[in-house]
């Protein structure tokens, strides 16, 4: 039998204040089921329950045979993390099928719900998008970034408190200079959104930067979630004396300005307000200072949470009050 983590966090001390109102009463009627001293009545009890599914949302899962399985391993039988965020908002567990004819918001996540996301678009229909955290996730899987009718921040940095980027740990690098650009290419999943063969984008990008100057390319593909946590972190690949990265729409930006490194983003991209966006500008790169890396990060700790946070509803109140 494997050992209970004594730090874990149970399922029930993740859920909002009228759900641990309605376990509190069930209790109370457990042990007085007349109301003779608490007053919790049955019938009080479910027509609370009728009111915690508020219709904000629909959680839209892949009905995939290997998701599925995947999910079963973990012992869950829908998408915990959409099932977390649907906890927090009052929503429900639900599919494309069940859905596609109703207005109801959606909850997608990852980019494999692209059609979904055309649909949505065409329709004017408000969704929510949840996908890897900007950053924070050093050995573990920590924060998920979830942002409304996009699949990240594209807006203005906003000035924001900076409590919740100090509980991620993170530690803002001045910023250094190398002799080697490193392409970071995003996905073919992602540049399906957009329309772009993966290949093609590689090469036209290589060519374009030969264009521009002589420093030597290093090319870091995109790797298994253990491979770019473990054996070839954004962390060691920027240490490979690195002048600047070159991506399109990936992550890997904001944790290159984080970790001292000037950035070209060459698609809509969190970090882009801090990046230059073109080829062109590789010997003329913009260079933010640490109070500007450090109010974006501030700002963007603010699109990304834990599974907690879902649960508990904060993330819906953020997403809301923010």
């Amino acid at each position: 039998m494997s050992a209970v983590d004594p730090l874990a966090i149970h399922e029930l001390d993740m859920v909002t204040g009228p759900i641990k109102s309605i376990f509190r009463d069930i209790l109370k009627w457990r042990v007085d089921p007349d109301g003779h001293y608490y007053g919790a009545s049955i019938d009080s009890i479910v027509d609370r329950i009728k009111l915690l599914n508020t219709g904000n949302v629909a959680a839209i899962s892949s009905d995939s045979k290997e998701l599925k399985d995947k999910f079963k391993e973990k012992g869950k039988i829908y998408d915990p993390i959409l099932e977390s965020f649907v906890h927090g908002c009052g929503g429900r567990l639900s599919n494309w099928v069940r859905e596609e004819a109703t207005s109801t918001p959606l909850v997608l996540r990852g980019i494999t719900g692209g059609e979904q996301m055309v649909a949505c678009r065409a329709a004017g229909r408000t969704f929510y998008y949840i996908d890897t955290g900007y950053f924070g996730n050093v050995k573990k899987k920590l924060y998920h970034r979830i942002t409304k009718n996009d699949v990240q921040w594209f807006g203005d940095i906003v000035e924001r408190p900076g409590d919740r980027f100090e509980k991620t740990g993170v530690q803002i690098k001045k910023m250094q200079r190398g002799k080697n650009i490193l392409i970071a290419p995003p996905s073919q999943k992602l540049l399906n959104h957009y329309g772009i063969i993966l290949e093609d984008w590689l090469e036209q990008t290589h060519a374009e930067i030969q264009q521009h100057t002589d420093r030597p390319i290093i090319v870091r593909a995109k790797q298994g979630r253990t491979d770019r946590l473990v054996h070839d972190t954004m962390e060691m690949a920027l240490s490979r004396d690195v002048y600047c990265l070159v991506t399109f729409s990936s992550i890997a930006a904001g944790e290159a300005l984080l970790l001292g490194k000037p950035a070209i983003t060459l698609g809509p991209n969190a970090a882009a307000p801090l990046c230059s966006n073109s080829v062109s500008k590789i010997e003329s790169l913009k260079i933010p200072t640490l109070d500007e890396v450090h109010a974006w990060a501030r700002h963007i700790a603010y699109c990304q949470f834990t599974e907690p946070e879902m649960r508990d509803g904060t993330a819906w109140q953020i997403l809301h009050d923010h």
